[in-house]
Parts: C-alpha cells; sequence; structure tokens
C-alpha cells in the first residue's frame, strides 16, 4: 500500500486526492509504504473502500480514480485478459472495458526510489490519545504527528500526540507528566447506512445535543476526550467537552431506539471522496458501527477459471473472444491487411490469444463480434441478467472432456489428465480427472455494507461505486494459479437419489427453514426474493456435505492446510436450458508459484483417492458432537442453513467454503443411525459398504 493522505488537503468533495504528488509536501524522514496485503485481499477482505488495520492505524484504499495516478506513474496498467470473465463483470458493470491487475512497484526498480502500490487515506481521521484521551481529527488538529521514519518497517508506521502530559487528574484540564509523544490509535465508532455510504462519528454535534437538547459552548471547536472503561452493562465509553464539561455515554446509542439519536446520512463515500448533494440527500436508514465490524464491508466479486480454447473453434468462438476483450483493442483493424499488420505487431499478450486461429477466422469473427456479419453457426443462450451457473457452465463442460486437454494449454495454464477410477467408488463416482494446471480469474466489482449482496437480491444497486461518476471503464483483477482433483458423480445415482429425498421430510423440513432465514435476513431496502430460487437442490446439499469431508481429509496428507484448499461445485438438476451436472472441483489456488507444489493433484491416483474417501466416509460417521449433532434438524421457528453439520465434523474456514458453511447435512452423505423421524438414505453409503462400513 502506498503513502497515506490527509484528508485536509483535499477539501472539495469530489476532488480525488493524489498521494504522489503531495510526497514532497511530507517530511523527509517519513517514507511513503505503510503495509502490505496480498493480491487476493484487495478482493475479498482489505478492498477498495474496506478499513484496512495496520498495527496503528487504520487507513481506506481509495477508489479508481486514484489507481489511475498510480498507473500513470507506474507507466501503465497490466491487464488480465480473460474474455469470459469481463463479460461476466459488463453484466454487472456494462461500460467495463479492462480487468486490471493492482499497481505495483517496488521501491528498488522504480527511478524516483518511492514504491508505486494502492493509494490509501486515513480513515478515520479522529484519534485518541492512549496517554490522555485527546480525541481529535488529525486534518484540525496540530497535535497529532504522522511518523513513519523505519523504511523497511512500515508495521512502525504510526500517529502520536507530540506533547502528551498523560490524564489529567480530577478538576484539571490537563495532565502533570512531563510532556513526551504517546501513541494515537483509531477512535473506533463510525455511521453506516444501507446505501453503502460511510462516514465519521459526529462527536462534538453528538456530545452538545445536537439531536434533541442542544448545549451551547464556549468555543466552535472544542478540544474532546474519550475515556473508556470495563463493564457488563455493554460499552462504557464517555465522551466529553474539555471548554464546556458537557459529556455523554455512547451507551445511549446502543440501547432501544438508539437509533433516532443518530444524524441523517451525509452520503459520504470516503474512498472517492464523495457527498450527497444538497439537492438529493441520502435517505437511508444509518446505523452506528464499529472500526472493522464484519458487517462494515461485503464484497462482490466474481471468478472463472481460465479455460483453454476448444479443438474445434468456430465464429461464434472467436466472435466471443474479442468481444470479451478491450474495446480498443481492434480499433484500427479496419481490413484484413489491417489484421496482418496487427498479427505482426500488436501486443504480445493479446495476440497469443489467437495462437492457431487463421487469418480468415480471426478476421470473420472480428466482423461477427462488430455485427458486420452473421455467423454460420448458432450462438448459444446467453442469460440476460447475472447467472453464477452460466459461468460453471462451461468449466463443467471442460473438466468433463479431459481426453481433449493432455496437453497443457500455456495460455490458459490449464493441463488435465483422466484417471481410473478405483473399484470401490464406482458406485456413485464416473470420472476422476487429476486438474495438472489450473489457473482462476477473479475480479472485484465493488461492495456493500451493513447487508451482503445476496442479501438485497444481487440488487446492482445497491454496490458501492468504485469512481465519482459511478460508472468504472475498468476493474481490478487477479490471476491465480493451482492445481486440483476434480470428481463428476454418476448421473442416474444423484437423479434417482435425490428424486426419493424431494419427498422426504428431512427435505421439507430444510426447505421451510430456509424460507424463514430468507425472510428474517433478507434485507428491508431490497427487492422481494423468492426462497425456492436460492434453495440449492438436494444434490448440492449431498456433494458440499461429501466436498468438505474430502478437503479435511486432503489437508492431512496434501502438504496444504484446510484454509489453502477451495471447492468450486457443479450441481444443477437438469432443466430445459441446460443439462444436469454433478461434480466436484478442489483445489489450491495462489498468486505465486505456491498454488502449485504437487501435493493436491497426486491425490487423486487411484489408489490415494480411495484412501482418502474411505477415511472421510468412516471419519464422518461419528462426530464429537453426537447424537446432538447427527439428530440436528431445523424445526419451530428454528432457520440455520445446516442439519447434522458441525465444527467438529463438517465446517471448514470461509476461505474454503463458497457457501459460508450453509447447505450441510451428513445424513445427505451418510446414512446416520439418527432415529425413524427424519431418517434417509446417505449418498455415498454404497461406498461406505465396499469399504465394510
Amino acid at each position: 500500500m502506498s503513502q497515506v493522505v490527509d484528508e485536509s488537503e483535499t477539501t472539495v468533495p469530489g476532488v480525488v486526492a493524489n498521494p504522489f504528488g503531495e510526497l514532497e509536501a511530507i517530511p523527509g524522514k517519513n517514507h511513503s509504504r505503510v503495509g502490505s496485503v496480498r493480491p487476493s485481499a484487495l478482493l475479498y477482505t482489505s478492498g477498495i473502500g474496506a478499513t484496512v488495520d495496520m498495527p496503528h492505524i487504520a487507513v481506506m484504499p481509495q477508489g479508481l480514480d486514484a489507481w489511475d495516478i498510480a498507473y500513470s506513474k507506474q507507466g501503465g496498467a497490466q491487464l488480465v485478459l480473460v474474455p469470459r470473465l469481463l463479460d461476466a463483470v459488463r453484466k454487472m458493470l456494462p461500460r467495463v472495458e479492462e480487468l486490471r491487475q493492482p499497481p505495483w512497484v517496488p521501491e528498488k526498480t522504480h527511478e524516483g526510489g518511492t514504491p508505486i502500490g494502492i493509494p490509501t487515506r486515513v480513515f478515520p481521521q479522529w484519534l485518541r490519545c492512549t496517554g490522555c484521551d485527546l480525541l481529535a481529527p488529525i486534518s484540525e488538529s496540530p497535535e497529532f504527528e504522522f511518523v513513519n521514519t523505519s523504511k523497511h518497517r512500515p508495521d512502525k508506521a504510526q500517529f502520536v500526540h507530540k506533547s502528551c502530559k498523560g490524564r489529567p487528574k480530577k478538576g484539571q484540564k490537563q495532565g502533570t507528566l512531563e510532556a513526551r509523544p504517546r501513541l494515537a490509535v483509531p477512535a473506533r465508532y463510525l455511521i453506516a447506512c444501507t446505501d453503502g455510504h460511510l462516514d465519521e462519528f459526529p462527536y462534538v454535534e453528538w456530545v452538545h445535543g445536537a439531536d434533541g437538547d442542544p448545549v451551547k459552548c464556549k468555543v466552535p471547536k472544542p478540544a474532546m476526550r474519550m475515556m473508556e472503561w470495563r463493564s457488563n452493562l455493554g460499552p462504557q465509553v464517555k465522551i466529553s467537552c474539555v471548554a464546556c464539561d458537557a459529556s455523554r455515554n455512547i451507551a445511549e446509542l446502543t440501547r432501544a431506539g438508539g437509533e433516532e439519536m443518530l444524524p441523517d446520512c451525509r452520503g459520504r463515500h470516503p474512498h472517492l471522496p464523495t457527498y450527497a448533494p444538497e439537492d438529493s440527500p441520502c435517505q437511508a436508514d444509518v446505523r452506528l458501527m464499529l472500526l472493522g465490524a464484519a458487517n462494515q464491508w461485503f464484497p462482490a466479486s466474481v471468478s472463472v477459471l481460465v479455460l483453454p480454447a476448444r479443438k474445434h473453434i468456430t465464429a461464434v468462438d472467436v466472435a466471443e473472444t474479442v468481444k470479451g476483450l478491450p474495446a480498443v483493442t481492434f480499433a484500427d483493424v479496419q481490413t484484413l491487411d489491417d489484421l496482418l499488420g496487427w498479427r505482426k505487431f500488436g501486443p504480445k499478450d493479446v495476440r497469443s490469444i489467437f495462437d492457431g486461429i487463421t487469418d480468415d477466422a480471426l478476421w470473420n469473427g472480428i466482423q461477427v463480434a462488430r455485427g458486420q456479419v452473421t455467423a454460420t453457426t448458432d450462438a448459444p443462450a446467453v442469460p440476460s441478467g447475472f447467472d453464477p451457473i452460466s459461468l460453471l457452465e462451461p468449466e463443467w463442460d471442460t473438466l468433463v472432456h479431459p481426453e481433449d486437454f493432455e496437453r497443457e494449454d500455456r495460455r490458459a495454464g490449464f493441463r488435465v489428465r483422466a484417471v481410473n477410477v478405483a473399484n470401490a467408488l464406482q458406485p456413485v463416482l464416473s470420472d476422476v480427472v487429476a486438474v495438472e494446471r489450473v489457473k482462476k480469474a477473479n475480479a472485484f466489482i465493488g461492495f456493500t455494507r451493513i447487508d451482503a449482496l445476496d442479501r438485497v437480491g444481487d440488487a446492482p444497486n445497491r454496490i458501492a461505486p468504485l469512481v465519482q461518476s459511478g460508472k468504472p471503464k475498468w476493474v481490478p483483477a487477479t490471476e491465480d494459479r493451482g492445481e486440483g482433483v476434480f470428481l463428476r458423480f454418476d448421473e442416474s445415482v444423484i437423479r434417482a437419489w435425490e428424486d426419493d429425498v424431494l419427498s422426504s421430510d428431512v427435505w421439507q423440513a430444510h426447505i421451510a427453514a430456509h424460507e424463514r432465514n430468507v425472510a428474517r435476513r433478507q434485507s428491508r431496502t431490497a427487492e422481494k426474493i423468492d426462497a425456492a430460487d436460492r434453495m440449492p437442490p438436494p444434490r448440492y446439499w449431498a456433494l458440499h456435505t461429501m466436498s468438505h469431508l474430502l478437503i479435511r481429509e486432503m489437508a492431512m496428507s496434501s502438504g496444504y492446510g484446510s484454509a489453502s484448499l477451495s471447492e468450486r461445485l457443479y450441481a444443477w438438476r437438469e432443466t430445459e436450458d441446460r443439462e444436469a451436472a454433478a461434480g466436484i472441483l478442489i483445489a489450491t489456488t495462489s498468486p505465486d508459484s505456491e498454488g502449485t507444489l504437487g501435493g493436491l493433484v497426486d491425490l487423486a491416483r487411484t489408489e490415494r483417492l480411495e484412501g482418502v474417501f474411505r477415511d472421510a466416509l468412516r471419519r464422518a460417521e461419528r462426530c464429537s458432537s453426537d447424537p446432538i449433532c447427527a439428530h440436528r434438524v431445523p424445526s419451530g421457528q428454528e432457520d440455520f442453513l445446516h442439519g447434522a453439520a458441525c465444527h467438529f465434523c463438517l465446517f471448514v474456514s470461509e476461505t474454503s467454503c463458497e457457501k459460508a458453511n450453509r447447505f450441510l447435512d451428513r445424513r445427505f452423505a451418510l446414512t446416520l443411525n439418527a432415529g425413524p423421524e427424519y431418517a434417509v438414505t446417505g449418498l455415498l453409503q454404497p461406498v461406505l459398504a465396499t469399504f465394510g462400513g
């Protein structure tokens, strides 16, 4: 991450702070870098609009307008050329033309000696001195000083209260200790609204009764103090004014009706920075928010596997690839002769995408993409809105035909090979594929606050903007490389088992619990959500359960921790528009070579996978929480989205599970001895029987 920026330098709303242009104004003893995060963290935990907790300060990555400044210093952006991902992003953000890797130049390679990274700003701006409890914003108080003097220790970056004299005794205005610098930390109270806005808590106005009974203070900008102490009754944090002795306790806001004391939302996006115009104020409900709270920031991202080209490429395939590239790629290609010149002198990384495609086929595909000619073959039906299954269908179609991709496609970084299925696994498995090389591309399209995107019906209008205009022309993206194991289940076995489960009492109990869950947790500001549309079919529950069992078991012998393994499920019933699917991909991916050590793909070998299945299923027969876990089924007013599942037997880390440990039930994988009321035959029970279980 690059240099923090004091917001006092950008007093006009809507002006993008330039951290690189302000480096000269920073004392020479300070350095610009304040920390670092992995590329994947920018998409899932510490992205634009999130508050990133460093050891002593909190910063917020700025919006894409500021990233453009970083790219100009870097000499241009490095693109992620994955047409299928770009097409998926455009379903949510139609004007996006490019996918860019985050800016990063180490200081050793940059001619100016200054590292280039993600621009950040200090947020929150209000700090509290740990020595005297002084509470003030850094943009208005000369008392606080930024210190970052250790070039190779950005973790020591901090703000200090320069002349702190300690806490004042009763009746005194200031302490009596010897003045010296003491650490200042972020004040942890914020204001958030359901439209994605985030703002500082109005300490001065609130203490002086702006919400009802105003108190007149002697000075316009008085010094404030924040005092905290332990209590069993909730937060006991007193905010007081040094000038007039007015004080209030934050506990007032946590009681019933406390939200009515909060001010109206100013429509602030501190990552841009912008405020709502006076003639169109934000009308959303506001909430008191703690710095770093789990519901302060929910990322919205899209991920796809990078797939190799088909053996028989059609004009439609070429056209879809062309449409997935930046619009300027073929802007100057108006004739076949122009294309011949482009194939010699165009960008090498883009040209490589069309290796193996003839000039005439590429020119025809460009014309089809522009609508100048009609393809001789019909294009596949594409949903008009964002459909997660539409992203998975091409991956499924590729993984179930491993014989076409045994030679590595270097452009896609993809190589697979079929493995013989062990006799013991043949009652349910039809194919096992060792995924020796795989690349996953991820794009960040925005974030929400207070409610996750799936709780508001995936409504695009609830996603906070990444640029001031609200219409980004590019979004951040990353590429991860790795390996994995793909398992395809026998569709005839799955269908027969699923038909039996659909009429079972336990499935009806899960449906009722899901309806209650959606009704209770759906955002009040969201459009009506049909619970049935978001309920995965029984095959998903069974495969999801088996996936978790395998992840826990594979972590013991693959060389990867369970948090490094992730699942990708292909489980949907047949419809008029698509064929049924039933498969699991367990993979590990990383932005560097750590994702390709070979320990996971080795488990695809016939005898090793058989042992993994045997140990996983036998371990799942018993749970430390049985019989409580084995008998768990939601009933009455309960709305949890799992059955016989808990931290002892099934749950994995959030980085591994694509559904946050929801839609799990051991009884769908194995036949549990849990009484006749909710008895159901487990999908994997025949496999366990072959092992003598």
